[in-house]
């Protein structure tokens, strides 16, 4: 059967030869095999599955990417895990995860950096940089994520995959280690879409249309330009992602339309940052005595939180509704926003070394905390190419409508094959 096949292929001499260099999986199950033959004996076709290692996994290591979570065996699945395996699914293994899901980059993790399959000399993006290049890599054909401020879509823009987040809320995140929770979300990276409707079937009822993409209406929001402060670091390659950004949705032979979106402008890149920090500061409070054994960067992002006062924090969630209302009368015109989902193909890693907690993560998340401020389903899908290396294109829906997201990644994805 299919799915016997590629999980015999994820666990395969040349697989794991593979992996040696670029480092998405940081553990394999043993009893990866086993698990799959009885799943046959069921009748049903096992599928293979990449898990990011902040989510728990019955008796597989889960690290967090962190020296303090080195040794920690979970006693249950998270939620998301126990699910897709009633299903039939079967956990290959686990894969690589920027600390704590702390940043953009996937550099900083007990296990080392993960390497871009497309060039090892560059970053796979993060934080689920190990799912994102275990798929491109074509070692899996689709892996578990999450998403706080980009950390699916971010990583699938620069490997060149599909990364969908789901709606807020959409998939239980019980027995992921959390990062920001009210902003945390699960989320898929796969070789196709085909793959990732067939995991979120598990978890909602999945309404696919066929749109007629010259009936479609696209919203290009006015904030998708890169302000200059971010821009300065590579001028050149930012002009170029949005030029190509700006043809491609030219050329997709849909009607489409600029979006002013003051609300987003005033309050999004303002407010995020300190929902964000606050959150995560507080969440890791219970290991301040061991924050000297967290990496650099993840630490001064961790430490950031405790700038913040109750009263910014208040303020940050209460616009959120503000934006959320936004998008929604600008839906009332335009099927979907579209964006580039990074403004840059992926940096050599030498150059984010030491750098991953600032201009850079800024620059990389830039276009997708969007979303994630006011909950809103996004997905990455592969489509721009800037000096040989992949850029994404961000298509975000209204809040619930995944199905519609989805429906709309298949109409463009299709147009331009």
């Amino acid at each position: 059967m299919e799915g016997y096949k590629l999980i015999e292929h994820a666990l395969s001499n040349a697989s794991k030869k593979v992996n040696e260099v670029i480092n998405a999986f940081v553990l394999y199950n043993d009893e990866a095999l086993s698990d799959a033959e009885r799943i046959l004996k069921l009748g049903l076709d096992p599928l293979p599955l990449g898990v990011k290692d902040i989510i728990y996994t019955k008796g597989l290591r889960t690290t967090m990417g962190s020296k303090l979570y080195k040794d920690f065996i979970p006693e249950n699945d998270a939620y998301v895990v126990r699910v897709l395996k009633e299903s039939g699914w079967v956990v290959v293994g686990k894969t690589n995860t920027h600390e704590f899901a702390s940043g953009a980059t996937t550099t900083s993790s007990v296990f080392g950096p993960t390497k871009n399959p497309l060039d090892t000399a560059r970053i796979a993006g993060g934080s689920s940089g190990g799912s994102a290049a275990a798929v491109a890599a074509s070692l899996i054909p689709i892996g578990l994520g999450t998403d706080t401020a980009g950390s699916v879509r971010v990583p699938a823009s620069l490997c060149g995959v599909y990364g969908y987040k789901p709606t807020y809320g959409l998939i239980n995140t019980e027995g992921v280690y959390p990062l920001a929770p009210s902003l945390d979300t699960i989320g898929f990276l796969a070789k196709d879409l085909a793959w990732i409707n067939r995991a979120l079937k598990n978890f909602i009822k999945l309404d696919l249309s066929e749109f007629d993409v010259r009936r479609l209406r696209l919203g290009i929001p006015n904030w998708f330009k890169v302000p200059n402060d971010l821009r300065a670091l590579y001028p050149d390659l930012v002009d170029k992602v949005e030029t190509k950004f700006l043809n491609y949705v030219a050329k997709l032979g849909c009607d489409y339309v600029e979006i002013v979106m003051p609300e987003a402008e005033k309050y999004v890149w303002r407010c995020f940052p300190i929902i964000r920090y606050s959150e995560a500061t507080a969440i890791h409070m219970a290991n301040r005595d061991r924050w000297g054994e967290y990496g650099a960067d993840v630490r001064r992002l961790i430490e950031k939180g405790l700038e913040y006062r109750a009263v910014d924090y208040i303020d940050a969630m209460s616009r959120r509704e503000y934006v959320r209302n936004e998008l929604n009368k600008a839906l009332n015109s335009v099927d979907a926003l579209i964006t580039p989902t990074v403004p840059i193909p992926a940096p050599k890693i030498d150059d984010v070394l030491g750098r991953e907690d600032g201009i850079i993560r800024s620059l990389l998340t830039y276009e997708t905390i969007y979303a994630s401020y006011i909950g809103a389903p996004a997905i990455s899908i592969p489509a721009l190419s800037v000096g040989g290396l992949p850029v994404g294109i961000q298509i975000i829906c209204g809040v619930g409508n995944d199905s519609k997201l989805l429906s709309i990644a298949s109409t463009i994805t299709a147009t331009y094959k």
